[in-house]
């Protein structure tokens, strides 16, 4: 009997073990039946109930979107009828709190909602402030509580096309010593662009300016390449060119050098006697150095540049002479000299006056006895002070040189001749004493017995050099 009982309990085990549904169904209950369970699934039922309260009771919810662009379109306003556009505005995106709908509102952002300024009756260029509206991109409705920021301003201007002149600019390029840019022949290629842009902005521009960034010391000329054009105002600052537009990708600057040499300035005293120390003049220039340029190297062959010469008759007590700066063609003052004045500096120096009665005749033609006619001449002497206090008349030489002249047969009729000569007046004692003014003495001419021209007269002339 034992056996039989033990027997039957087995089988209903095996069977009780081997149904999956009954052991599922033992879990669940289980589960069901415990504390953590209990509240999970509190807390879920009160969720949904929650849910369904809210949308019954509250059917609309506010909501806040951020980042939503700012559009400025001017199609079909008067701002487009009065051939303005929009420049610039100074917000890129607002944020906006909405409140509509839910189950719509609910999933809205920045990619479905577009932010617009409102252009109403802009007629004229300028600066406006403007209004923001939102609108959805399907259509949702909703009410706009606030938008932050609330309003932009929009730059308003009318569309023109300027024509500037090209300046070059080189600023990283150096020059080679002895070497400098010919500024005459320093242009870009193009030398003028069209520009379209704003008209306030092109109205600002007072020079456009082709500039390379280029870094390099030359020593000949070359062209240069940049694609950098620059707008300046009149005071010399960046004019905002960002809405410019022009054909022109590239600009071509040519770069002509010039070689250049600095010089002394030099002069010449004529008409000294031979004996007169030219150095003791304390003459002054206002210039002693001059800078010339050459698109070659001719200059090499100069070592001064001569203004020109003084007599030294005309350097008095109160001297001053401007020399004109003529610089030949082929070169350039680089100097910018025009005049240069030559002063004597007469500290130290002191003038006097001398009658000299003994007036001779040296280096007369041959064929001609020479009178001086004029007995007496009053000669202004200009010197050292302490020299002058010692020079007397019997120092000084008074001599008719004529040596530069000539005869000419037909000039005068018969075998007199009588002219005005310069004399010249030297010291034979003092190398640094010399006459001031101009002075002229009657000398007459006899040709000498037996000697006759063929058409029986006989003239004396003096060139040129000789002052006659």
């Amino acid at each position: 009997m034992d056996k039989k009982l033990t027997h039957l309990w087995n089988r209903h085990r095996e069977k009780k073990t081997n149904n999956p549904n009954q052991t599922n169904q033992t879990l669940l209950q289980r589960f069901y039946a415990s504390r953590p369970a209990m509240m999970i699934t509190s807390v879920v039922i009160a969720i949904v109930f929650w849910f369904v309260i809210s949308i019954s009771i509250y059917p609309t919810t506010p909501r806040t979107v951020n980042h939503i662009p700012l559009k400025v379109d001017i199609a079909g306003t008067t701002a487009e009828e009065n051939g303005l556009s929009v420049i610039s505005f100074d917000v890129d995106e607002v944020s906006v709190q909405l409140e509509g709908d839910r189950a719509q509102v609910g999933n809205l952002d920045a990619r479905d909602l577009v932010a617009t300024a409102s252009v109403e009756n802009v007629t004229a260029a300028g600066t406006k402030k403007l209004a923001i509206s939102i609108s959805s991109t399907d259509n949702v409705e909703f009410s706009v509580k606030s938008i932050t920021p609330s309003t932009v301003n929009v730059t308003f201007d009318k569309m023109d096309t300027y024509t500037f002149d090209i300046t070059p600019s080189i600023p990283n390029i150096t020059f080679a010593e002895g070497c400098t840019l010919d500024d005459d022949s320093f242009v870009c290629t193009p030398a003028t662009i069209e520009v379209t842009g704003p008209q306030q902005q092109l109205d600002q521009v007072a020079s456009c300016v082709a500039e390379t960034d280029q870094k390099e010391q030359l020593s000949a000329s070359k062209v240069l390449t940049t694609d950098k054009l620059l707008f300046y105002n009149e005071s010399g600052a960046l004019v905002d060119s960002s809405m410019f537009t022009y054909d022109a990708a590239n600009f071509s600057i040519e770069v002509p050098l010039l070689y250049q040499k600095t010089m002394d300035i030099t002069y010449q005293i004529t008409n000294a006697p031979s004996n007169f120390d030219t150095s003791c003049l304390n003459l002054a220039l206002s210039a002693d150095k001059i800078t010339l340029a050459a698109p070659n190297n001719t200059l090499d062959e100069m070592n001064e540049f001569n203004i020109g010469s003084i007599p030294l008759r005309d350097i008095d007590l109160d001297f001053s002479r401007d020399f004109v700066v003529s610089v030949p063609d082929e070169y350039k003052n680089q100097s910018g000299l025009t005049t240069v004045t030559l002063t004597l500096d007469s500290a130290g120096l002191t003038k006097k006056d001398f009658v000299l009665s003994d007036i001779g005749v040296i280096n007369a033609p041959g064929s001609y006895n020479f009178d001086v006619l004029t007995q007496q001449l009053t000669v202004s002497v200009i010197g050292p002070e302490e020299v002058m206090s010692e020079l007397d008349a019997s120092d000084i030489t008074v001599n008719v040189d004529l040596l530069s002249y000539s005869i000419q047969a037909d000039a005068v009729d018969g075998n007199t001749v009588t002219f005005n000569y310069t004399p010249t007046i030297s010291c034979a004692k003092y190398n640094n004493v010399w006459a001031v003014g101009d002075y002229r003495v009657a000398v007459k001419g006899v040709r000498s017995t037996g000697t006759t021209s063929s058409s029986g007269s006989a003239a004396v002339t003096t060139t040129a050099a000789a002052g006659q």
